[in-house]
Formats: structure tokens, sequence, C-alpha cells
């Protein structure tokens, strides 16, 4: 008994002076970064700048941000370069949300869920609130997500591994399965149109025998319907539509609705959900580490899961404040969880860290594991920069909430024209192409026929988001598993442990109801 003691005390004195030394190891490397980060602030400044003007114009994103940057930072060492490029991201994530709660669309995919609850509220004179809320939970799931991503380097790298592209695919198929039911008044419809929104995400060369799909005979379809026309065009082009059949001269209307929201109310909704904006931020850590699983997986599934768990689900997709919570917090922690495959695998989350990617290629930084212990100082740049943009942005998004709301006082004719000129440049930029902009008016019309069936157009827009994801990740598993089904989604234990929690969610979803025929009509 006495040497089994000894043993344990033994072993418990290693465990601890292994941590002290994990600690200090890392407190060292800390203080050296927080130094050049100090050093380097303006460039903290620049790329929030750019961030918050760039990310602000619909359909305009990180992907775009960095683009935008990238040339600038070839004359700049390897810290300017990256504090630079790590704060346009920060800003960029929560400035989509304002354009997405304000007018209803998106500054970039990864903010699309939030338009789900966020317009809605700035229907009924919440706009002050739902930015609040946007800015808080944004900039704490930032700082929650870089503060666990500096201390938990080693083990996050092996959690990472645990999820390929089957697992991957699981979880794209239970938000696809789920979120549609919560988001549409009417199910069937939402199921409808998630469909005919899988349906479009497949135009294009097909992954595994190029051969074109749906395509008209027109090249440019080779590469798939563009993200950004077909957001601008059902969303921004649609409700311009909408908004100038209204009899009115602003957006909202002011005769009517009391503009009752403030930003002490908006802190004072994220407080009261502490606990959702914590699950939020983790599973945006998490989704955001899984290479390939991208921002727009990480909102969409934290908004399933704070539905699905909300003492009120009836109340998401009509104005929750849960409903941008959860999304924001999830959306923003995703980029901390992001920096793992990029900078530990070599592997990049999402287009956005595609471009991070080649950044660190091009100032002769090559990802990997070696990274995270060769230039540790460099890894914790980066996390300080992304957490430090997310602070600033959203206290500007603070001070400036009420200001921000001043566009909805704008007259209609002036502030729609001028949308609408911006909407059609970002579609055209994007790939030079006339047809986009053919294909944006296109959505446009499909967009305007949802909203006058009053159907909406929020599943079409996830499903075709998310279907190309799970089409990659299934592709991806059959390869890696010599074209097994049983051994590339039915074999291991983490795929059992998804499976399981799949059908008890389905079932838990539709229990409550005795006629299950009520989720559909």
């Amino acid at each position: 008994m006495g040497d089994v003691l000894i043993g344990q005390e033994v072993a418990t004195l290693l465990l601890i002076e292994g941590l002290s030394g994990h600690f200090s190891w890392l407190w060292d490397n800390l203080s050296e970064a927080l130094v050049i980060v100090a050093q380097n602030w303006m460039f903290i400044i620049i790329g929030v700048v750019a961030g918050m003007l760039i990310g602000t114009i619909p359909g305009m994103g990180g992907v775009v941000v960095l683009t935008i940057l990238l040339p600038f930072t070839l004359g700049l060492d390897q810290f300017q370069a990256f504090t630079l490029l790590s704060a346009g991201v920060g800003a960029t994530t929560f400035s989509g949300s304002i354009t997405a709660i304000l007018i209803n669309t998106p500054g970039s995919a990864s903010n699309a869920a939030t338009l789900i609850d966020g317009y809605p509220l700035t229907q009924k004179g919440h706009s002050v609130t739902a930015i609040t809320i946007s800015s808080v939970s944004s900039a704490t799931g930032a700082i929650l997500a870089a503060v666990i991503f500096i201390l938990a380097l080693p083990l996050m790298i092996n959690l990472v591994l645990l999820f390929g592209p089957g697992q991957i695919a699981w979880i794209i198929l239970w938000a696809l399965i789920i979120i549609p039911f919560i988001v549409a008044d009417r199910p069937l419809y939402g199921v409808l149109t998630a469909s005919l929104g899988a349906m479009v995400a497949f135009v294009g060369l097909a992954p595994q025998t190029a051969e074109p799909r749906y395509t008209l005979g027109q090249l440019i379809l080779y590469d798939g319907v563009e993200l950004v026309a077909m957001l601008i065009g059902l969303f921004a082009i649609a409700e311009i539509v909408r908004i100038s059949s209204l009899d009115r001269n602003t957006i909202v209307d002011f005769e009517k609705i009391e503009m009752a929201g403030s930003v002490a109310e908006g802190v004072k909704a994220v407080i009261d959900n502490k606990w959702l904006w914590f699950k939020s931020s983790i599973i945006g850590l998490v989704v955001g580490a899984i290479p390939g699983a991208g921002g727009s997986a990480a909102a969409f599934i934290a908004y399933a899961q704070a539905a699905q768990s909300s003492k009120n689900p009836e109340s998401f997709g009509k104005g929750s404040y849960e409903g941008i919570l959860a999304p924001e917090a999830a959306n923003d922690a995703k980029d901390g969880g992001q920096l793992f495959p990029t900078l530990g695998l070599g592997v990049p989350g999402s287009g956005t860290m595609a471009i991070f990617l080649g950044a660190m290629l091009m100032h002769g930084v090559f990802p990997g594991p070696s990274v995270l212990t060769q230039e540790t100082h460099l890894v914790l740049v980066i996390a300080i920069a992304l957490v430090l943009s997310n602070i600033l942005t959203s206290i500007i998004g603070l001070l400036a909430a009420e200001r921000l709301t001043a566009v909805l006082k704008v007259p209609i004719p002036l502030l729609l024209t001028a949308i609408t000129v911006l909407a059609l440049t970002a579609v055209f930029i994007v790939r030079g192409s006339a047809i986009d902009v053919l294909i944006a008016m296109l959505f446009a019309v499909v967009g305007v026929i949802l909203i006058y069936l009053k159907i909406s157009r929020v599943p079409f827009l996830i499903a075709f988001i998310l279907a190309s994801v799970l089409e990659h990740n299934y592709h991806l598993a059959m390869r890696f598993n010599s074209g097994s089904v049983m051994e590339a989604f039915f074999t291991g234990s983490v795929n059992i442990v998804l499976i399981v929690f799949f059908v008890v969610t389905l079932v838990l979803f539709f229990l409550p109801d005795r006629n299950p025929l009520d989720r559909f009509l």
C-alpha cells in the first residue's frame, strides 16, 4: 500500500511539474508576443478599418478583405503582415452582421444565420438591441476561443484529428435536416425550398467525374452558382423590391413602430443567456477547428442547437435575441478554431483561411505541427491580433449602434439606389462576369416570389451553403475508405456517437407533438 501511495505522489508531482513547465513556457512566449503586437498596434487599426468598411458591403467577406490586404503585406515583416491580416479577419466577421440585421443582407455567408432573427428585430424597432447583442457576443466569443486556443494548443491538435470527412458529413446532414423545420413557419415549404437550394448547389462540374450538371451549356456555370450572386439576388434585390412596394418613405414605419431597443437591453440579453453564449462559442471553436467545415456551418449548427434547447423555440425566425446571440458567438469563435487546422495541420478551414494559408507561404512560413513549436511567437501574435480586432470592432459597434440605425431613416429611394449599385457591383467584381449579374436578378425573382407567397427564403440559403460541403465530405470519406459506406460512416466510436446524437435529437424534436403532421402544415 505504501508503494502505491508513493507512486501516486510521484505521478502527481510529475503532472504538476509538467503543467507548471507548460504554463511557464506559454507565459514566456505570450509576454513576448504581447510586446510584438504592441509595437505593431497601427496595423491592427488599419486592419479593423479595412475589415469594417469592406465587411459591411453586402456579399463582401473575409476572402475579399484578405485578397485586398494581401498585396500590401509583401513589404512587411511576418509579424506586421499577420497582425494586419488577423485584424482584417476579426473585423469582417462582426461587420457582416450589421447589414444582415439592418437590411436583411449578410455581409458574408457566415453571417447568414444572423439575418433570420436580426432583421425581424429591426422591423420591430429593436435594431440597436440586435446590433448590441451581435457586438457583445462576437467579441466575447472570440476572446473565449482565443484563450482556449492559446491554453490548449497540443490537446486541440489531437481532438481535430478525430473528425474526418465522414464525421463532418454527419454533422452537416444533421443541420440540414433540423434547421428547415426550425426557421420556417410552414416546415413543409421549408423542406421544399431547402431541397431547391440543394439542387442549385449542385450546379457545376461533378467533383468526382467532372461532368457538367445543370449548367445549361454556360461555361461560367461550370464553377457553380456564385454564392455572392445568389445572396445578393435572393436577399438584397428581392428585399429592395419588397421595400419599394411599401406605402412609406423609410424601411421602418416610425409612425407605427417605436424604436424601443437600447445598448443596455442588448448587453442584458447576452448576460441573461450566458450559458447559451458559452455553448455556442464552444460549438464555433470546435466546428471551426474541423478542416472544411467553415464558418457558415458553425453559425447554423449553433443556431439549430439554440432553437432546439430554447424555452421559446416558436420565437425563432420572428425576432429572438437567442437567434442572434448563438450564431454570432459561434461565428467569431470559429475564427480561433480555424487557426488549429490552418496553422497546425496546413489544412484551411474555410476560403478565408485558404487565403491566410497562402499568405503564410508567401512570407516563408510553412504550416504544420512544427509551426506551433518553432513559430510560437507568430502563432500567438495572430491569436492576440484576432482578439484585439474583435474587441475594437465591437466597441465601435456598441458606440455607434444608435448611429448605425440612422440608415433606417434614410428615404427609401435614396437608400435602395445606393444598396442596388453596391450590391450589383459586388456581384460583378467577384468573377468579372455579367452572367453573374443576370444570375443575381434571376434569384431576385425567386426571392420576390417566395416573399409574396410568405415562404421563408432561409432554408434555401442554408441548403445552398451546406449541401456542397456535405457532398465534398461525402466523396472524401468514400475515397479514404475504398468506397465502403459502412467503413466511411458507420464504423468507429466517433461515428457511433454522432449517429446516436443524430437519432436522439430527431426523436426529441418530433416527440412533443401528438400529431406529427403539425410539424409540416
